[in-house]
Parts: C-alpha cells; structure tokens; sequence
C-alpha cells in the first residue's frame, strides 16, 4: 500500500468523522519501528514510528482532505496532528522522541490540518481547524475557523504565539489554501477564491484579500483590465489569477488570443515572461523561491486547461520574486488531467540541497534548467511525485484514474476518501537527471519527505515511520 500523502492546498474536503487520536498516549520514546515494505535503499530495522503496527490504530475512517503530518526540516521535525485536531505533536526526524506536544482550545465536528511555514525568524507550524464552537449555558455553538500557529523551536508544553478564531457564516464553506510561505482561508471554487483572508503566520497579522480589476499587458495584441482572483498566497504576496473576456477572437482567422495569466503580488505579471507564444498561464505550486506555471499556446475557453495527448503543455519553474524562468519542460499525458491554480501544491518538492524540484509528474535539475515528464502515454502509466532526495533520485505514486475529483487534477496527490482505507497504489523510483523510472516492488511504500542525511518518512494509514539510509 502506497503511502498516504495528503493534499497541502485545499480543495479536497471530505468532512472526517474519525475519533482516533494516534498522538493520544505516546511516550517520550519513540515506538520500534514496525517495518513497512520500503524502496531499497532504508534501513527498515532501524528508526522509529508511531506505531509497531500499520493496524494498531487503524480505526480512523478516514482523511479530512488536508494534511495530518507535515515536515519541518530546518528544524528536523516531523509534525502530526490528531484528525479531530484535539492535539500536535512533534517528533525529533531522527530518533523519533517527542520534542513539543501542543493542545489547542477544544472544537466540535473539526476538520484539521497542519502545514510548516518558512520565514525570517525560522519555522512555524500552523494548526488549522473548521468546526464549531461547543455551545454552554447561554452561548450557542457557530461555525467557526481557528488558527493556531506554533513555533516549530516550542518547549515540551507549545503554545500558540498566535491564535485567530474567524467566525464564518453557515452557509460559508471555507477551506485552506497554504504554501511553505503563505496561507489564505476562505470558500475556494476551481482553485481560487472570491474573497478570502490572507494570514501572516509571522506575526498573526490578518487582511482580506478579493477579486479585483486590474491592468496587464500582453493580453492578445495589447494591455487589457481583467477580474483577478486571488488562488494562493506566498513570500512575494497573493498570486491571483485571471482570464481575458473582451479584446480578443480567436474564432476568427488570425485574431488576437485570449489570455489567461497570473500576478504574482505587485512583482510581476504572467504575461511579462510568458515563454515564446504562451497565451495561457496556469500557477501550479510555489516551493522555496520557485513558483511552477503550465503554459499552452491559446485558450478556447470552452473548457479547462488540460495535460492531454493532443497539444503540449509547456512546464516552467519561475523564479518567484522576478518570474524569470529557471527551467522547463514540455509535456503530454494520455489521461487528460485538468490544469488548475494550485492543484499541484501537494507534490511540490525541492530537495534539501536545492538541486532539484519535483511538481505533479514532472521533475527539473535546476543547474541545468532541464525537465523530464512522467507523464502517461498508451503503453506507459504517469507517475506522481512525492518527494526528491539530494542526489535527483524521486519517487512517486503510479497515477491511478478513476471518477474522484483529485485523480482528474494535475499535481493532486492521491487522498484517503472519508470512511475508507487507503487504496492499494502501485509506485516508483525516478531520476530526474536522466528521466528513467523503475516499478517498485507490489506495495511499496514511498517516503513522503527525504532528509538530506538519508532518512525517509513515510505514512501508511496512521503510523508515521522514519528509517535512516541503509
């Protein structure tokens, strides 16, 4: 069984039911590692986890759709959140003793996620939760998101350096959009929001972030006012997206295209770098200093940018504060994935070293500014990508189609869906120098993060497990 990586931007939100709280009486020493089926290259008798069994506290039914672990590797922490968000805990990456433990105010009906920030003054963990508050006496139980935001150096007993209680309406259903950089919360549709509020993890600092007109160049033949959407946020300010209504004809013989691009804060526009003939700029994922873009040659805006078989789509990794390109790729895919703001943020990795990044099922060597796709094609199966180590060696997930939303989108790693188990996934190890890739033996795990001293971390169900290099 493959291992359970979870989506980072939100978008997937099953409500979770689950009671089990794998955090719940954990000692100060790290659990015998019990031995997951693992890529060569781990020392399964070796490390720490969780558990000593994948079933032992297999009684959850289910992922809320945001992510119960997450990895601060500045500070060599793996970070897991209860799904009823009733407690975190971190562990040491390396011996798997309990570092911090951290217990928020309490939520009823509370889908919970934890995401590692990065900043000037170091890492942060947030704990984010929608619920209700627990009605007493005369005060009624609302609906409501609360943030906590905890410092990754935190002593035994955390606290929140910040904690934001966001009162929200019933019929408001919002989500969480984060990035290693930035954070939004509010209702989402395809990947953007019509109104949200940014979050400044450094300080608790608020504001509220909507669509708004704006001026850009490059659209068809020349400058045109758009509606921008905010999609994510990030260290360079909100990326908002948008998509050119009036100007532009396509239908008719050598008429201007119509653009669909992105701005990045008041840095930089899409449509200033486009490569060479891209009128369509679709912003993937942020990771460090990159952000990853899809680009195609036109838009017939009839239906939604895909990763098909007919027409390539060109990949690049942009700087992040200048937009000029640092590396790219051209791309096709049998299975016909939607392209959508955001959707590849959960398999958005660069190694420790910042050689090499990893977006959906493509990867790039930054030195050389090259891409290989693993991309589906009518013999071969996509692949996609969960972590890269320091040596460009990836491994990812074999890409499985069904009808669930988060298989038809690009970059969307699979998900537990509410009330069942994780399904059984086939995997892979790549190199994304040489864009070779090997079927791992029949349920094989994959590490959902690679230390730069060798250590996996993999998840399979509830259990965290960590195993050094063999």
């Amino acid at each position: 069984m493959a291992a359970l990586v979870l989506c980072v931007l939100a978008g997937c939100s099953d409500a979770s039911g689950g009671k089990a709280d794998p955090t719940t009486g954990a000692t100060h020493k790290a659990a015998a590692p019990v031995r997951l089926p693992v890529p060569d290259g781990f020392d399964t008798e070796a490390g720490w986890s969780t558990s000593a069994s994948p079933e032992a506290t297999d009684t959850e039914p289910g992922s809320s759709g945001f992510p119960l672990v997450a990895v601060a590797p500045q500070s060599a922490l793996v970070i897991q959140a209860a799904a009823d968000g009733s407690r975190v805990r971190a562990f040491s990456l390396t011996s798997g003793k309990t570092v911090w433990t951290f217990t928020p105010k309490p939520l009823t009906s509370a889908r919970t996620g934890v995401f590692v920030q990065e900043g000037k003054a170091g890492e942060t963990v947030v704990l984010a939760r929608l619920g209700k508050t627990s009605g007493s006496g005369l005060t009624t139980s609302r609906p409501t998101t609360t943030i906590d935001v905890i410092s990754a150096d935190s002593d035994s007993k955390a606290t929140a350096e910040h904690h934001l209680d966001l009162a929200a309406p019933d019929d408001t259903a919002s989500s969480f959009t984060a990035t290693d950089s930035g954070f939004l919360v509010g209702p989402t549709t395809d990947g953007v929001h019509e109104k949200a509020i940014a979050i400044d993890a450094a300080t608790g600092a608020q504001r509220t972030v909507q669509t708004k007109p704006v001026k850009v160049s490059g659209c068809g033949s020349g400058p045109c006012t758009v509606q921008a959407s905010p999609a994510f946020a990030t260290a360079e300010g909100v990326v908002s997206v948008f998509q050119q209504q009036d100007g532009c004809d396509q239908w008719t013989e050598s008429a201007a295209p119509c653009t669909y691009g992105f701005q990045v804060g008041d840095a930089w526009t899409s449509t200033s770098v486009a490569p060479s003939g891209m009128h369509v700029g679709i912003p993937l994922a942020v990771t460090g200093q990159y952000l990853v873009a899809a680009w195609h040659t036109s838009d017939t805006q009839t239906d939604p940018p895909a990763l098909s078989d007919t027409d390539k789509t060109t990949l690049v990794v942009h700087d992040l504060a200048t937009g000029k390109i640092k590396a790219k790729v051209n791309c096709t895919s049998a299975d016909a994935l939607t392209l959508q703001p955001g959707s590849a943020q959960s398999s958005t990795r660069l190694s420790p070293n910042g050689d090499f990044l990893i977006s959906g099922q493509a990867g790039f060597d930054l030195a050389t500014g090259r891409g290989h796709c693993f991309t589906s094609t009518a013999s071969t199966k996509g692949i996609d990508l969960t972590t890269v180590a320091d040596d460009g060696t990836a491994y990812g997930i074999v890409h499985a189609v069904d009808q669930t939303e988060g298989t038809s989108l690009y970059g969307r790693l699979p998900i537990a869906q509410d009330g069942t188990d994780t399904p059984e996934r086939d995997s892979a190890r790549v190199s994304v120098r040489t864009g070779t890739a090997k079927a791992l033996p029949a349920a094989a795990e994959v590490p959902l993060y690679a230390a730069a001293d060798g250590h996996g971390v993999f998840r399979t169900r509830n259990v965290v497990a960590v195993y050094p290099a063999s």
